[in-house]
């Protein structure tokens, strides 16, 4: 299996080899040819020089001084050629041979009012040779040549320390690219290690990982988000072992007295009638309440699931409210408490479900009424804005606690310091209530009223 830090290694070196290979080869042949064109230079100028002195004073002493010059000059020759194609002067280690095919190669650049280099390999010489011709000029026509042919062991010399020079500057930089790359690898890829050790715990289920960074980069985001993920999926496990163990206890009570009643209905059927009717009255009663509690896990799975099917129209809030004063005011009746409607006419009309809507609504107020004492007063208003609709429920208990308002819509939540003076229920009542409202693209909110809590539930107006 390839690692991912060899392969970013290789990567990053090949890179580095490259981009070291180009620069060396550019810098190697523009260097050469900068040589090369710094020695023809200082040719050519020489011979425009000695031109210069020989068209001003073409006599003997001019010729020799020209002559002394050019024996001064390392590895090279020099003649001079009159117009007739035959040797006027010349550096005394002009051999016969050499002359030969000096001339031969003047001849064929003669009659010409311009001068000519070139580099000139040949079976002579184990190096290229320059050769260079200047044509001195008098009364308009060509009155001589002058040739030079000069050995190029110093640009040989100066090639060859170029190229260890080049070749040492490309090493050396391949070991410190290759060292960069070592130390670029292991500072990208760490993270990235780090990264996939705390997702394979967190797939094996440990949530406790931390791989929280404050790296403004790519990796910092995927770290940030790994982390939110493990948090999540920690909360998700916590809220999955909350539910099955208040489904748990929520059903063993139940099923416990209805155990017991069937039994002693099974033990002793000659009960007298009114205790039958009792006893068969207690194991209805908590088959409803377990039927309910299913019903409420069903329902919330179906809304987990993105199942949820609303059917909604226009409707009147106002009176959509005002319909279900009736069945309130027999809860309250039930309940031993206080319904008060506070609901103006309104023309007002959202998009709703009437029947969830009755569904949330009626699970908020019956949670008002199991914790308002008996003989207090439950509260449903509506209220509006320029963008919103907003319904409350106030009730008159003890309220809801710093902290809580948030934790009060989580399913199965129940603080450790009731607010109730009667029997609670599933604890699923809340949040069943907030999935219906955010699907009619509304929110939820909680508060702490003058005497009790607040629920709030707020749609926004139809555009």
């Amino acid at each position: 299996m390839r690692r991912l830090p060899v392969q970013a290694a290789v990567l990053v070196f090949g890179t580095f080899l490259i981009l070291i290979a180009l620069i060396s080869v550019s810098f190697y042949y523009s260097s050469q040819a900068f040589y090369e064109n710094q020695l023809l230079t200082d040719i050519e100028r020489r011979l425009e020089a000695h031109r210069e002195v020989l068209e001003d004073s073409y006599d003997p002493g001019v010729l020799e001084h020209v002559r002394v010059m050019e024996e001064g000059v390392e590895e090279s020759e020099y003649i001079l050629v009159g117009a007739d194609g035959r040797v006027q002067d010349s550096t005394r280690n002009v051999s016969t041979a050499d002359t030969d095919r000096y001339l031969s190669w003047i001849r064929e650049r003669m009659n010409t009012e311009d001068g000519f280099l070139e580099f000139v390999e040949s079976s002579h010489h184990s190096i290229p040779h320059v050769f260079a011709i200047e044509p001195v000029m008098g009364e308009g026509e060509p009155r001589a040549y002058l040739f030079v042919e000069e050995a190029t062991s110093r640009f040989e010399s100066t090639r060859e320390n170029l190229f260890l020079l080049t070749a040492g500057t490309a090493f050396l930089s391949m070991l410190l690219a290759g060292l960069l790359a070592v130390l670029a690898t292991f500072f990208m890829t760490r993270p990235l290690i780090k990264l996939r050790n705390a997702t394979e715990k967190v797939a094996e289920g440990d949530f406790d990982t931390d791989v929280y960074s404050t790296r403004q980069d790519e990796i910092g985001e995927l770290s940030r988000s790994v982390q939110a993920m493990a948090n999540r999926l920690k909360e998700y496990q916590m809220s999955r072992q909350m539910l099955l163990s208040n489904v748990s206890h929520d059903l063993r009570t139940p099923l416990t007295y209805v155990k017991a009643y069937a039994a002693l209905l099974k033990e002793r059927p000659d009960l007298p009638p009114d205790q039958l009717i009792k006893q068969a009255g207690v194991i209805h009663g908590e088959a409803l309440r377990m039927e309910r509690l299913v019903e409420d896990l069903f329902q919330l799975t179906k809304m987990d699931e993105g199942h949820l099917e609303l059917y909604t129209t226009p409707e009147n809030i106002s009176q959509t409210l005002r319909d279900l004063i009736p069945a309130y005011e027999m809860m309250a009746e039930q309940e031993g408490c206080i319904f008060l409607p506070v609901i103006p006419a309104s023309e007002t009309k959202i998009p709703l479900d009437r029947e969830r809507l009755e569904q949330a609504l009626t699970n908020i107020i019956r949670n008002a009424f199991r914790h308002t004492p008996q003989g207090s007063r439950v509260t449903l208003e509506l209220k509006e804005d320029e963008k919103d609709v907003i319904i409350s429920v106030t009730d008159q208990g003890s309220g809801v606690q710093e902290g809580e308002e948030k934790q009060i819509w989580e399913r199965f939540y129940r603080p450790d310091r009731s607010r109730t003076t009667k029997a609670g229920g599933s604890g699923l009542g809340l949040p069943i209530a907030k999935q219906i409202v955010e699907a009619h693209g509304g929110r939820v909110n909680t508060g702490r009223g003058k005497e009790g809590a607040v629920f709030f539930f707020i749609f926004p107006k139809e555009k």
